[in-house]
């Protein structure tokens, strides 16, 4: 019987540890509820979470796809070491391009139509300018195809194309050394990271100039980009007007100071439109990720470039906030500030109603400015119903891009 009874407070002990067990895990899951609630609202409310530059960077989509390309013409490739090397029989490699201006050697594109000649008439050029976190290689996919397809369909006419490389480091590696990844984008401006827009002009242009038979006057240079290439495009046309006059910004970055009331993602409001003063590397530009709960900063998208004064360098002596740096290369601004000539350009401008960095929103900021300033904006929709910021959107509308291209090659 004594040992009966000291049996019985065992099981009573264990059945209240039990119990507190689960009272604790129950007050847990609670919190944990509460929280996660209180985030969405916040996310929902406020503004998306600002995620950490080290998960932007594992989850953005650094252009890795060989190009492989048979077809009858010819991708002329200056390339050296790289992870996206184009491969396929109808390929002819170069050295790499070097850069003095940039002092380093340099990935480059260039594809010869069916049957070029060096002594034919001078064929048009287009000179095409990737997204952020892009690289030659991205249109080299996107369009050699379409293209040789509508040049035998008589679509168009004869062309060169050109791609080169304006990610950071020209060949699709990252320098452990920098902050941010070198695979990024470089803004096609003159910067403490390097003077790209000289490299662009004076090198690229020279090189394709003297080696290849292209022409060379605004009717037969195209300019064509998307996202951060949209916004090169733009950029170059307002600030080089002469040197093309056929300009195809896709889902372009067309107003970097862009902000209702300081939101970058808010709709357009006339209203509530002003240019951001401030400076804020944790605002969101990007709220695609867990369903808008997460967000894209600034800070990986804007401050490699325009923070890079942070020491002096062979452009920028003074550190200035990256704002002001914004304001300096802003289609918009530009336009407002500098006045400059557009009569003779032509644009096809297109972004999807859902584009993942709100750049719909930036179409009735430029477009009344381009015309007001002489240019000509095609089609007469700029925004596209359901469209995103994705390779998926160049693709549904590469054949009538390759469309207007020829339209206008040919009619002026």
């Amino acid at each position: 019987m004594v040992n009966k009874a000291r049996k019985k407070p065992r099981k009573s002990v264990t059945k209240a540890r039990r119990s507190f067990v689960l009272r604790g895990l129950f007050a847990l899951a609670v919190i944990i509820v509460v929280a996660v609630a209180a985030v969405i609202v916040y996310a929902r409310v406020v503004s998306p979470i600002p995620l950490p530059l080290s998960i932007i960077n594992m989850g953005s989509p650094w252009e890795s796809t060989t190009p492989v390309y048979t077809g009858a013409g010819t991708l002329v490739a200056f390339v050296g070491d790289d992870s996206a090397r184009p491969d396929g029989s109808s390929v002819k490699y170069e050295a790499p391009f070097h850069s003095d201006i940039l002092n380093e050697d340099r990935t480059l594109l260039v594809w010869l139509p069916p049957g070029y000649n060096e002594t034919a008439e001078p064929y048009p050029v287009v000179y095409t300018l990737h997204g952020y976190a892009s690289r030659a290689q991205t249109w080299a996919n996107e369009l050699i195809d379409p293209l040789e397809k509508a040049i035998a369909a008589g679509v168009i006419g004869p062309v060169v194309v050109v791609m080169p490389d304006f990610s950071v480091s020209g060949n699709g590696t990252d320098d452990p050394a920098t902050w941010f990844d070198d695979r990024s984008g470089n803004f096609y401006i003159n910067s403490n990271l390097g003077r790209f827009e000289d490299h662009f002009f004076e090198e690229i242009v020279g090189l394709v100039s003297s080696s290849f038979n292209v022409r060379t006057d605004p009717e037969g240079v195209v300019l064509m980009g998307s996202s951060m290439g949209g916004y090169g495009t733009l950029y170059y046309g307002v600030t080089h007007p002469s040197f093309s006059h056929v300009l195809v910004p896709i889902y372009p970055a067309a107003d970097l100071r862009y902000g209702i009331r300081g939101n970058k993602l808010a709709d357009y409001d006339p209203a509530g439109y002003a240019l951001i003063d401030t400076d804020n590397p944790k605002r969101i530009v990007n709220a695609a990720a867990g369903g808008g709960l997460l967000g894209v900063t600034e800070q990986w998208l804007y401050y490699p470039v325009f923070d890079s004064d942070k020491n002096p360098g062979p452009v920028w002596s003074e550190d200035r906030p990256v704002w002001e740096r914004l304001s300096a290369v802003n289609p918009v601004e530009i336009l407002d500030r500098d006045n400059p000539d557009l009569s003779g350009q032509r644009y096809y401008i297109i972004v999807g109603s859902a584009d993942d960095f709100n750049l719909d929103a930036h179409i009735p900021v430029i477009v009344p400015r381009l015309a007001a300033h002489g240019a000509v904006v095609f089609p007469e929709t700029n925004v596209i119903p359901g469209g995103r910021h994705e390779p998926e959107f160049i693709a549904a509308h590469i054949d009538e891009i390759i469309g207007w291209i020829g339209r206008e090659l040919g009619t002026h």
